[in-house]
């Protein structure tokens, strides 16, 4: 029997349980080796509640660690490039939180690493590698709403300002497109081959960040795409999206986590209803993820979202908040 992929946790984050930790305890083939925090007491208590093997004394011995394959970086958007490199330059594979980075020139920097290094480095978009996200993109490739003509889709949540809360704050990497919209507008590159920006518009907050962001791309002459974001307080939960065809149309309720209360289903041009995915998988996208970057890193398969579909990720964000008018918040 092969040896468990040992996988160390960069910091105690908050999405870590949920992001690594509890599907590493239904996956056989992973183990939690370890986990380093810049508080080694929160580290102590993190490793004990999530039965992780080891608790380092820095980053720094994580990743010098032989006992580690692969290290999970959820740190602040702002330390994504230093600790990623920093691993990868260490023997790692890494998993990187998204988004992947501050801008365009650190997502480069790191995907040289990674293959002067020759080891992977994966972009955490988790929900790609849920089987509804595979069935929309197979209703679409099959032609079965015709040729698409418009993609709507969005993703809010209240995100709480406060000084400790790091989605907030300009100098890590804080902004609703950043944190939220960089889901919507990764569907939508997963949708379609190539997308021109045709224009952003934000609405700041006190400290100087996207509160709010609306965007428009075009593929080709025929087909719109319009996302949209927001973390204003009071703002209710809603992530979904509308894909318009010549000959039908998908909607695809929660394509961010569809295991917690998603569907997907395909109508007509009249409105009367053709598909419908039952049942959906309630195995979360994050255990999806986890083995599918298993199976990868055995096979040596590719993955949907390493190489150059990180940076295409990374240039549209940049190029989203140029035409915003908030360049200053990428590059610092």
């Amino acid at each position: 029997m092969s040896q468990p992929l040992q996988i160390g946790i960069l910091g105690a984050a908050r999405i870590a349980p949920k992001a690594i930790c509890d599907p590493a305890k239904v996956i056989p083939q992973v183990k939690l080796a370890g986990v380093a925090a810049r508080d080694e007491g929160r580290a102590n208590d993190f490793a004990k509640a999530h039965g992780i093997a080891q608790t380092f004394s820095s980053y720094e011995a994580l990743i010098a660690s032989p006992d580690i394959d692969l290290v999970y970086n959820p740190l602040p958007i702002n330390l994504h490039a230093e600790w990623t490199i920093k691993a990868l330059e260490a023997g790692k594979h890494l998993l990187c939180e998204k988004p992947f980075a501050m801008n365009s020139d650190e997502a480069k920097a790191m995907l040289a690493a990674a293959d002067k290094a020759g080891k992977r480095l994966i972009e955490a978009f988790h929900y790609r590698y849920h089987p509804a996200f595979e069935t929309c993109l197979d209703w679409i490739a099959d032609g079965r709403i015709g040729d698409v003509t418009r993609i709507d889709a969005n993703f809010d949540v209240a995100i709480r300002d406060s000084d400790d809360e790091i989605r907030q704050l300009p100098e890590t990497g804080g902004g609703a497109m950043m944190d939220l919209g960089c889901y919507p507008l990764n569907w939508a590159l997963h949708l379609m081959d190539a997308l021109d920006l045709v224009d952003a518009k934000a609405e700041t907050t006190s400290r100087g960040v996207d509160e709010s962001m609306q965007v428009r791309l075009q593929h080709g002459e025929k087909t719109w795409v319009h996302l949209t974001t927001t973390m204003a307080a009071g703002t209710p939960f809603s992530a979904q999206m509308t894909i318009a065809g010549t000959e039908g149309l998908i909607y695809f309720k929660n394509p961010l986590a569809p295991h917690v209360n998603g569907s997907l289903s395909l109508r007509r041009a009249d409105g009367s209803e053709v598909d419908q995915l039952r049942p959906v998988s309630p195995i979360s996208t994050y255990t999806w993820q986890l083995a599918a970057i298993v199976d990868a890193l055995k096979t040596k398969a590719p993955l949907p979202t390493e190489g150059a579909m990180i940076l295409r990720q990374q240039q549209a964000l940049d190029d989203i908040y140029e035409s915003a008018g908030l360049r200053h918040l990428r590059y610092r």
